[in-house]
């Protein structure tokens, strides 16, 4: 039987604001797909999280365990245990975890205060470009995985020679 597709979009600029807010919905093998449709228990499921710009920190896949209801203030949704994952969601979940123990009152069901931000925050893209050679930019992750930073391109000094000889190559004569 094919896994069934779930998408779920939530309302954050960022990972680490995603973090702050819903960390507690996510743990080393299940996670909790907040405002997800109901299937039945033990439906294979292919799922991603994105948030409010489109970039996904979670794609997975998993079973489904059950709903779970609202409770106080933090909603339901479809519970489900991860079977597969990537490095880069496993490193996510890391983080997620990671919030989860630092937050003040992680067992606390109706509390609302946002557990601290695990990580450093990323630097503003004109200093992510000068931080561009890899040596330069801090592991983000505990994986070791690094975010991939696009450079600034330079034309080279001798780029019309350089073109030159690839219309002559078109042309069938290099």
């Amino acid at each position: 039987m094919n896994p069934i597709v779930v998408h779920v979009v939530r309302p954050y600029a960022s990972e680490l604001e995603y973090l702050a807010a819903e960390a507690w919905s996510i743990d080393a093998r299940t996670m909790l797909l907040i405002a997800a449709d109901e299937l039945p228990t033990d439906t294979a499921v292919l799922f991603d999280v994105a948030l409010r710009d489109g970039h996904k920190p979670i794609r997975a896949e998993g079973r489904v365990v059950g709903m779970v209801p609202p409770t106080g203030d933090r909603p339901g949704g479809l519970k489900v245990r991860f079977k597969r994952f990537g490095a880069a969601t496993k490193a996510f979940i890391e983080r997620a975890v990671k919030a989860r123990e630092q937050a003040p009152s992680s067992s606390a069901t109706s509390s609302t205060e946002a557990a601290p931000p695990p990580e450093p925050a990323l630097p503003s893209s004109p200093e992510v470009e000068r931080l561009s050679v890899p040596e330069l930019v801090p592991a983000q992750e505990p994986s070791g995985v690094r975010p991939r930073v696009a450079g600034v391109v330079v034309a080279p000094k001798n780029r019309e020679e350089l073109l030159e000889r690839l219309r002559l190559r078109r042309r069938g004569a290099g």
